[in-house]
Parts: C-alpha cells; sequence; structure tokens
C-alpha cells in the first residue's frame, strides 16, 4: 500500500506541470515561398516551377510543459499547375485535338517546436518536421493519374509578433507567424 501512494505522489509531482500549464489552440494560414522543391528539376514541369503557395492549419501550444513551452502544428497546402504539358492529336484530315496534363503537389506538414521569448510580444519556434508528401499527375483525356507519395524530415523555425487587444495578455488582436 505505501508503495502504490509513493507512486501516485511521484506521478502527480510529474504530471503537475501538465496540469496547470496554459493551453492555446490556433487556426492559422498564409503564404510560403518553396527555397527548393526536387518536383521543380523534373523535365515534367518544364518553366512551371512550384515556387509559392498558400496553407492552412492548426496548433497547439502548452506553456510550462516541464519548465519549456511547446507547440505542435499541423498545415496542409495544395497546389496545381495546369496544363504543365499540352498534348496535340492530329488527324489525317486536318482536325485536331488538345488536351493537357496537370501536376498537383499536396504537402500535410507535421511541426514541433520549442517556443522562446525575445521580447514583449515577439517569440521564436524551433524544432523538428516530419513531411508527407504527394505529388499527383492527371491526364485529363484519358482520366489517367499517376500518384507518387513520399515523405521527409526536416528542421523548421519561425518567429512571432503579437499585438495585444487590451493590457490583458489574455486577448490579442494580432498575432503574425513567419
Amino acid at each position: 500500500m505505501k508503495r502504490k501512494n509513493i507512486l501516485f505522489i511521484a506521478l502527480l509531482i510529474f504530471i503537475n506541470p501538465f496540469i496547470y500549464s496554459q493551453n492555446k489552440v490556433s487556426a492559422n494560414f498564409g503564404y510560403g515561398i518553396y527555397l527548393s522543391n526536387s518536383e521543380n528539376s523534373t523535365n515534367l514541369l518544364g518553366d512551371n516551377n512550384f515556387r509559392s503557395y498558400l496553407f492552412y492549419g492548426i496548433s497547439y501550444k502548452r506553456e510550462t510543459v516541464l519548465g519549456l513551452n511547446l507547440m505542435f502544428e499541423y498545415s496542409y497546402h495544395q497546389i496545381t499547375k495546369n496544363d504543365v504539358l499540352v498534348f496535340v492529336l492530329q488527324s489525317d484530315f486536318g482536325d485536331s485535338i488538345s488536351f493537357g496534363t496537370d501536376v498537383t503537389l499536396i504537402s500535410h506538414n507535421f511541426d514541433f517546436d520549442y517556443i522562446g521569448n525575445i521580447g514583449d510580444g515577439f517569440s521564436y519556434g524551433i524544432g523538428p518536421s516530419f513531411i508527407i508528401s504527394n505529388r499527383i499527375v492527371k491526364v485529363d483525356r484519358y482520366d489517367f493519374k499517376d500518384k507518387l507519395a513520399s515523405s521527409g524530415l526536416g528542421v523548421n523555425g519561425f518567429i512571432g509578433f503579437t499585438v495585444p487587444l487590451s493590457k490583458s495578455k489574455n486577448c490579442f488582436l494580432l498575432y503574425i507567424h513567419a
């Protein structure tokens, strides 16, 4: 019995930072730029490179977990380039039919970040990322789809800026995460 009590007290001491920490769930959206994308080097894309994208996601931030500020974030983006290849079928009678090939890139990003504060309203985050990417090549005329799934590990970082709505730190007017 005494052993169970000691285990229970140790468990409470360990879980205590989790119980009293502040939880924040937020939705986000934004604009991203590819520094490098392996799809851009394929002959399929030609000059239609993937350069920028719009994304949206959701994040869960938990403050003071064992003395650390941690955040988990999921984000999603999809970008499509239409008619990267155009085929023209020509008959013996001079009639022609053209159809295109579209390429879509879909990414699911899972980020786990350590959050640090720079000053009033400024914060930064850094941590590992796990990415699942899907490339879909679709030929319109023949209803043909070629799908390629890949995954990767990386490092992410951001700088955040918060403008308070009032002097209370619980209400925010604007949060910029770049």
